[in-house]
C-alpha cells in the first residue's frame, strides 16, 4: 500500500502541471459554486422560461386583439355581455335554458 501511495506521489511530482490542471478542472466542473452542471441546468431553465415568455406574448396579443374587437364593435360587445355575463336590457326578459 505504501508503494502505491509513493508511486502516486512520484507521478504527481513528475507531472505537477498536469496534476494541478486536472485538480483545477475537477474543482470547476464538480465542486465550484458555479459549476458546469449548474450552468447546464440554468441554460435549460432559461430556454424554458424564454419559450414561456413567447407563449405569454402570443396570448397577450390575442387578448389585445379581442379587446380591440370589443371596443370597435358594439354588437360583439353586447353578445359577450349577454352570453358570458347574463346581462340584459332594462325592458327585456331573459330565459336561461340549461342543458
Amino acid at each position: 500500500m505504501n508503494d502505491s501511495i509513493a508511486d502516486i506521489f512520484k507521478w504527481i511530482v513528475r507531472h505537477k502541471y498536469l496534476a494541478v490542471t486536472l485538480a483545477f478542472l475537477a474543482i470547476i466542473v464538480l465542486f465550484d459554486e458555479n459549476n458546469l452542471l449548474r450552468h447546464i441546468h440554468n441554460q435549460r431553465e432559461i430556454a424554458s422560461l424564454n419559450s414561456e415568455i413567447e407563449e405569454l406574448h402570443e396570448q397577450h396579443d390575442a387578448l389585445e386583439e379581442k379587446l380591440n374587437e370589443l371596443d370597435r364593435d358594439v354588437v360583439v360587445m353586447e353578445k359577450v355581455a349577454r352570453e358570458k355575463y347574463d346581462m340584459q336590457l332594462e325592458n327585456e326578459d331573459v330565459f336561461i335554458v340549461e342543458d
